[in-house]
């Protein structure tokens, strides 16, 4: 009889049993890996049961919920093997929430889905020493294509790859439409932060460097076939960026020359030459890499590049009153702090078209010396090409 009435119990669970046996057995499984002296690595041994116990653990909740409040309700026996398997679940559910709370250095009052998740990251970045074997399986485990920045990161790395893929003039008209321009300066931040932030997850994992050091070599190189996993998108998204950063680097370079513009300046000055491409009005702002002098500076010798064209062998025609207002303007700005040797060399190419253009001209006569400033360089450059 006793026998026949615990096995009513049991079907009165209506299927629930075999779920909260299952969680009573993961439960055990992780308290023992909590509990062992090398727990962290215990459990990333572990990694399976873990898995299991996260995506079952909200039906688990309302199983049990729903089992105890029966058993309550109909006055089940506490000697049932089917209420003992209650309460054992129930019991080792609120210990492995208090073990893991001070584990992961999380408050108990969380809900144990959040903390199983906060203990599985635990596990996955804690510090470590990465032997070479394992290196591409730890990548493997710390970047899942479910994480979210890999999705960014993944949808930058196919951006670049279509627009830098093509053959790119430093001195020709660019080969992206507008709609493809804006879609890169909207993505290209964004971007950048889910690079670094994978790169830095998997830097925190490897005290050695070596699991970083490993895939910034693999990263010199494109990928022969699509990105399949989440460190091949790493993969893809870092050879494109780079390839992408040189290629917009080189473009600036040849069009503000001669000054010398530094890396962080060089993708404020692109997106700036890439909207003059469409509105030739438009300027560049001032920002945290360029100060508002330094950003005239770079207008003027970009101007300077177009209209007087410093490296041809022959002068340019005279030039109208719209354009020397637009380098009065620019040189004025610049003006504000021209210092340096950037400075110099927008000075020495004023003066060295002032003195190509004003040879045998009556306005050079009784020059001493040319003015410093730039301003009034472009109005000396002004005089003698009228």
């Amino acid at each position: 009889m006793g026998r026949h009435v615990a096995e009513e119990y049991r079907l009165r669970l209506e299927g629930r049993a075999e779920l909260l046996e299952a969680a009573r057995l993961r439960y055990r499984t992780l308290m023992e890996g909590l509990g062992a002296k090398a727990w962290e690595e215990r459990l990333r041994k572990s990694g399976p049961v873990l898995k299991e116990a996260i995506e079952a653990q909200a039906r688990v909740d309302d199983a049990l919920a729903a089992a105890l409040r029966r058993a309550q309700a109909e006055g089940w026996p506490e000697s049932s093997p089917t209420v003992q398997l209650l309460r054992d679940v129930q019991s080792l559910r609120e210990k492995l929430v208090q073990t893991v709370a001070q584990r992961t250095s999380r408050s108990p009052k969380e809900p144990l889905p959040g903390l199983l998740n906060a203990l599985e990251e635990w596990l996955l970045t804690v510090p470590r020493d990465v032997p070479p074997e394992q290196r591409w399986a730890v990548a493997l485990e710390m970047l899942p294509m479910e994480w979210p920045p890999l999705r960014e990161l993944s949808t930058f790395g196919r951006l670049l790859a279509t627009l830098f893929s093509r053959p790119l003039d430093p001195e020709a008209q660019l080969p992206f439409r507008v709609d493809e321009v804006a879609t890169l300066r909207s993505q290209w931040s964004g971007g950048e932060v889910a690079l670094t932030l994978a790169w830095s997850r998997l830097s925190a994992v490897d005290r050695t460097g070596g699991l970083v050091t490993d895939l910034r070599k693999r990263a010199e190189r494109a990928l022969l076939h699509p990105p399949r996993n989440g460190p091949e998108h790493l993969l893809h998204a870092e050879f494109w960026r780079s390839t992408a950063r040189k290629r917009l680097e080189r473009l600036v370079r040849a069009r503000i020359h001669p000054v010398e513009p530094t890396p962080a300046e060089c993708i404020k000055v692109a997106w700036w030459l890439f909207a003059r491409e469409v509105t030739p009005e438009a300027r560049l702002p001032a920002s945290e890499v360029a100060s508002e002098a330094r950003a005239g500076l770079i207008e003027l010798a970009h101007e300077l590049s177009v209209l007087l064209h410093p490296e041809a062998a022959e002068d340019p025609p005279p030039l109208g009153d719209e354009a020397w207002e637009r380098l009065r303007e620019r040189a004025r700005r610049a003006d504000q702090r021209a210092l340096g040797v950037d400075a110099e060399r927008v000075r020495q190419v004023l003066r060295t078209f002032i003195w190509k253009r004003g040879m045998g001209n009556s306005v050079m006569r009784g020059w001493t010396e040319l003015p410093t400033g730039l301003e009034a360089l472009v109005e000396q450059a002004w005089r003698v090409d009228r």
